[in-house]
């Protein structure tokens, strides 16, 4: 993903909820593809916590934006 992007993603986390050892937190992401193009999409990151840390996170996206730039762009040779 950050191969097709110019500029990185730039977080704005909306909301952080928590409820005993799991943390949600809802954020958009902003950044500049290749191509020039904006790519903005939505997050959220479901944190189980352990002992005051991070122990596992499932992760959801945007997969319409996802797949869009995925498809769209081929990564940037290195």
């Amino acid at each position: 993903m950050n191969e097709r992007l110019s500029k990185r993603i730039v977080p704005k986390v909306t909301g952080l909820y928590a409820d005993g050892d799991m943390v949600i937190a809802p954020w958009d992401g902003k950044a500049t593809a290749t191509d020039g193009r904006p790519y903005n999409a939505s997050y959220s990151w479901n944190m189980e916590m352990k002992e005051s840390k991070i122990f596992r996170v499932i992760a959801w996206l945007d997969g319409i934006e996802f797949q869009d730039i995925m498809t769209r762009l081929q990564p940037a040779k290195q």
